[in-house]
Formats: structure tokens, C-alpha cells, sequence
């Protein structure tokens, strides 16, 4: 706050603790020093940082890329630093017999992201989600990429865009924040450095040079055989349950315990990738199929201490209260070389958890599929294609929404 201070012996400082509701639109947050007169001094020694602002049920329908690995805060500060690292600020005045010690503009020699000078950072040939707060205390921003790659804003300071707008460069002023897609897929070379080109002061002062037009490089992965995980939309649990008689034999197995003839619980997107947990409670193996989708699998894991864990399954059937990753921890067993490809059919391991990523089809109007769900609610199903199985309950239906 501007007037909240400390004695100038240090032994007095004027404090309160405040307290926010985060009763706003998500988005990303700048937030710094204040006080008066001192602010470019308190923010050049570093007292700033990015809040972001969360709404699962705003944000989970728009598909933007998630998670620490692909929604990353990117901090831009320049500063000035003597030969021992420390930071350097000119405390002398441009006019010292007027104002000993301030300057009109700071510009240091040196660009920060996120507290590295000129860092660089690996990425997948997939879709990243950067918020850029350009931090610095004068200096202007006109950002591009050297390879071309384009940005896809989708917030603007704090808030959502009504649209995504595509550009190839976007300039930022002192404390403004951009929100931006990039598609590395999209990539024709294996690196691609993020430029700036604003001379300062803005805008029509010194042109940059060579150290200064460069923010950070990103070092591009060649495709990966894994699907791109950061386009996943949906997280889902699918359990595999079998119902033994008085004399303890099989009378019928279900999926999700519910019988195919319920209500449809699983509705996702067309075009869509997800990502199932599928949980075999079961003894024996099941042939998994899901109807027009195609799915990678990434992952079989034993369950650990299986009873217990099959137990709070058969009593809530939920997996997440069920707290399946306290379970899911036991041996992994890779995937056969020969199956690391799309599939449309997997062999569940009993009492294994195995990770798939499904990536649901685009179908036109014309397709049969599409008639007999316009006509029936729906048309997909994912089931076990032991026949006897499907035969006796062990099949679910699907609705693919547009």
C-alpha cells in the first residue's frame, strides 16, 4: 500500500493483513509494490510476481491447454547488474539539482523471464498456453517468433477475449499481460526463439540490439509417439465390476456398476481427446472396445493392497473418493512395442489400473452412426468384447455432443 512504512530504524513498520475473495473473472494477475515514490525501486529489487485465478466451470469448456507442463506464467523484467551480480540503479537524477534521484525511465541491459537471464525451455510439437506479464518498469515489448510461429490470444490482462485472435507479433506496455496459445506442432525448424523488436524509449527511441532483441528460446522436441496430452478435456474412471451369486459364481458384470440400460454418463466432445483410468476389479482380462474412437495406451499399473481398495469400490463406485492413487502404485508393465500405436481394442490386466488416451472421431450427418444417435440419444458404446460379456450387461453406450 502507498502509505505503510517502515521507521527509518527499523524498529517500527505499519502492517494489516488483507484478505480477497478472488470474486472476479479468472484470469492472470499482476501483482507488485506500491509504495510512493518507491515503487520502480521495490519492483527493480524484485517485489513483484503473477496471480492466476481459476474457474474450473468457465475455463474446463474452453480445451486450453493445462497443467504446469503446458499453462506457464512467463515474468519479463530487464535489469542492470554490477560485475558481482548484484543489481545495479543509478541513484543519481538526470537532473540532480532538481530531483537527486529520479530518472524518467529505467532500462536495464539484461533480459529475465521468470527470474533467468535469456532462458531457454523444451516443449513438446504441441499446444502450450503462456501468460506474459511484461514486468519491466519502462520498457516496451513487441513480441514475435524468428521461425514465424503465430500467437493465439485468448485473455487480455485479466480477462477472457470474447474470440481467439490469431497474430504474429503483439506489443506490451509497462504491467500490461497477454495470454497467448502456440501451437510448436505448427514449428518448421527444431528451435525457435521469442523476439522483441520495440526500441525504447517507446516508441520512438533507441532501436534494440542484439542482446536485447532476444527474450528466450525454445528448444522444440521432435513428435512424440505419446498423444499431446496438454489438448485433453475431460478426465474419466471407468471400473469394471463382476457379481458373483450366493454360491459364488458369476451372475453378471458391469461397467461403472451400472447396467447398459441407464442413463448415458459418458458425453464427450467430437473431435475431443480424453483420458480414461480404466479399473479392472475384476479376475479376468477384458478386451477393451471403444465404438469410433481411436486410443493410445500410456500406462498399466498393479493395485496395491486390491481388496481394500476393491471394497470402498463396491460400497461409493468412486474412484476418486475411493482414492485409487493411493492404490495405483504398485508394478507398471509396458506396453508391447506392437501396441504403443492407435488402437480400438486393449487388453485390460486384471486388477490393474490402465491409462489410455481416447481421441473421439469427427463424423458427418451422413454417417450411420450419426442417424442411429440423432434417432436413439445414442449411437456409440465402449464394451467388453469377450461376447459373453457384452452379452450379459458388461457394455455402456456413448453420446457424442458437437
Amino acid at each position: 500500500m502507498v502509505h505503510l512504512w517502515i521507521s527509518r530504524n527499523g524498529t517500527h513498520l505499519d502492517k494489516k493483513t488483507y484478505h480477497y475473495s478472488n470474486n472476479q473473472h479468472p484470469g492472470t494477475l499482476f501483482y507488485h509494490d506500491h509504495t510512493l515514490g518507491l515503487t520502480r525501486v521495490n519492483l527493480v529489487a524484485g517485489l513483484l510476481g503473477a496471480y492466476i485465478i481459476h474457474h474450473h466451470l468457465v475455463e474446463e469448456p474452453l480445451g486450453l491447454p493445462h497443467g504446469g507442463e503446458f499453462d506457464r506464467p512467463l515474468i519479463v523484467i530487464d535489469r542492470n547488474f554490477y560485475i558481482n551480480g548484484s543489481i545495479y540503479m543509478n541513484s543519481t537524477g538526470n537532473n540532480p539539482s532538481i530531483h537527486p534521484h529520479w530518472q524518467p525511465e529505467y532500462f536495464g541491459d539484461v533480459i529475465i523471464v521468470n527470474g533467468k537471464a535469456w532462458p531457454r525451455l523444451t516443449v513438446k510439437r504441441c499446444k502450450y498456453r503462456f501468460r506474459i506479464v511484461n514486468a519491466c518498469n519502462a520498457r516496451f515489448l513487441s513480441l514475435f517468433f524468428t521461425n514465424s510461429l503465430r500467437f493465439t490470444h485468448v485473455a487480455s490482462d485479466s480477462a477472457y477475449l470474447d474470440k481467439p485472435i490469431i497474430a504474429n507479433k503483439t506489443v506490451m506496455g509497462p504491467s500490461e499481460i497477454t495470454d497467448i496459445i502456440v501451437d510448436f506442432s505448427e514449428s518448421t525448424t527444431d528451435s525457435a526463439i521469442l523476439a522483441n523488436d520495440a526500441p525504447y524509449p517507446y516508441p520512438s527511441g533507441n532501436p534494440v540490439n542484439k542482446k536485447l532483441n532476444k527474450i528466450m528460446k525454445f528448444i522444440i522436441l521432435p513428435h512424440q509417439e505419446l498423444t499431446d496430452l496438454s489438448n485433453v478435456s475431460s478426465t474419466r474412471y471407468i471400473s469394471m465390476y463382476e457379481y458373483m451369486s450366493n454360491t459364488s459364481q458369476p451372475t453378471h458384470l458391469y461397467l461403472n456398476g451400472k447396467p447398459f440400460e441407464a442413463l448415458v454418463t459418458e458425453t464427450p466432445k467430437e473431435g475431443s481427446t480424453e483420458l480414461w483410468y480404466v479399473i479392472n476389479l475384476t479376475g479376468d482380462n477384458h478386451p477393451l472396445h471403444i465404438h469410433l474412437a481411436l486410443f493410445k495406451v500410456l500406462d498399466q499399473t498393479e493395485l496395491v493392497n486390491l481388496g481394500e481398495f476393491k471394497s470402498c469400490m463396491m460400497r461409493i463406485g468412486d474412484a476418486v473418493k475411493c482414492h485409487m492413487e493411493k492404490y495405483a502404485r504398485g508394478k507398471k508393465v509396458e506396453v508391447s512395442a506392437h501396441e504403443k500405436g492407435w488402437k480400438n481394442v486393449f487388453k485390460i490386466m486384471p486388477g490393474y489400473v490402465t491409462k489410455i488416451a481416447v481421441r473421439f472421431l469427427t463424423y458427418t450427418l451422413k454417417h450411420p452412426m450419426a442417424l442411429m444417435q440423432r434417432r436413439s440419444g445414442a449411437g456409440y458404446l465402449y464394451h467388453c468384447h469377450m461376447l459373453d460379456h457384452e452379452d450379459n450387461e458388461m457394455m455402456r453406450p456413448l453420446k457424442v455432443i458437437k
